[in-house]
């Protein structure tokens, strides 16, 4: 059964509607329907059209075209039609000779928002079409707004909540972000002390790079303590990665050492902003 699916989106990847002798020469089991995809994912930016297409294939061509529809899985759709989307069609015709069709849905800009909603779909079709264990007969349509993260969205008061293997370390604590210029910052406050080290945003990949052996603070037994990347009991000579999304920013994992690299880790720090 998994061969047969892996062999159509094979087929369809490469073109065979162009190629008649590939049909009877590769393929020779019999005809059937399917979504393309399980999931689709559309994240909608501002001032484009927002549409996409869920792909409906077939195993072999038609003498004649073929009409497909879908039916919304109310159980399983948090998406709400005329409000986060609409159709732009319901029902797909494969036009003889072809192999592919696509259901088209608009989703909106304005009324959705970057956390997102799912639409899920049914097809419908003959049975004689529906090969069990090949043919995806539900997709999931995920419907979310595109999130911009500026420097103006970033500067500002955070809440920070370190975590230590997955649990909270201590208690809830304010954090300060700043433009220095350009794409650096100044993050002041990270782990409940009063240091002020730098970092470079990345806009395009959603990321916050921390330079490591930045100075934090001195303790009265160990003396100066930097910041350093640490993953588990490893120590990492590259920066520090910083998440960051519409919920907020997360480090990577990191720890403060000495000279000697004593001190405390791992941890990873979670921060959402203050309005």
């Amino acid at each position: 059964m998994k061969k047969l699916y892996i062999l159509l989106i094979f087929l369809l990847s490469i073109g065979l509607w162009g190629c008649d002798d590939h049909e009877a020469g590769v393929y020779k089991g019999g005809d059937f329907v399917t979504f393309l995809n399980k999931t689709e994912n559309k994240v909608i930016r501002e001032n484009e059209d927002g549409i996409t297409e869920i792909k409906i294939g077939v195993a072999k061509k038609s003498n004649t075209d073929r009409t497909f529809s879908v039916t919304v899985d109310a159980a399983n759709t948090t998406a709400v039609e005329g409000q986060d989307y609409d159709f732009v069609n319901k029902n797909v015709t494969i036009p003889a000779g072809e192999f592919v069709g696509a259901i088209k849905v608009k989703g909106y800009y304005d009324n959705l928002t970057p956390e997102g909603v799912k639409l899920t779909l049914k097809l419908n079709a003959d049975e004689a079409l529906i090969q069990a264990g090949t043919t995806i007969t539900t997709t999931t349509v995920n419907l979310s707004r595109f999130f911009e993260i500026t420097m103006e969205w970033l500067q500002g008061n955070w809440m920070a909540q370190d975590t230590k293997n997955g649990a909270n370390d201590g208690d809830p604590y304010d954090m300060t972000i700043e433009q220095i210029n350009g794409d650096t910052i100044a993050i002041g406050g990270l782990f409940g002390t009063p240091s002020v080290i730098k970092g470079i945003v990345s806009f395009d990949d959603s990321q916050i790079e921390i330079p490591i052996q930045q100075y934090m603070f001195t303790h009265n037994t160990l003396g100066p303590v930097y910041i350093f990347n640490v993953v588990g009991s490893s120590l990492k000579n590259e920066p520090i990665i910083c998440d960051i999304n519409y919920r907020g920013i997360t480090t990577g994992s990191y720890g403060l050492l000495n000279a000697d690299y004593s001190g405390w880790f791992p941890y990873i720090t979670i921060m959402t902003k203050e309005e």
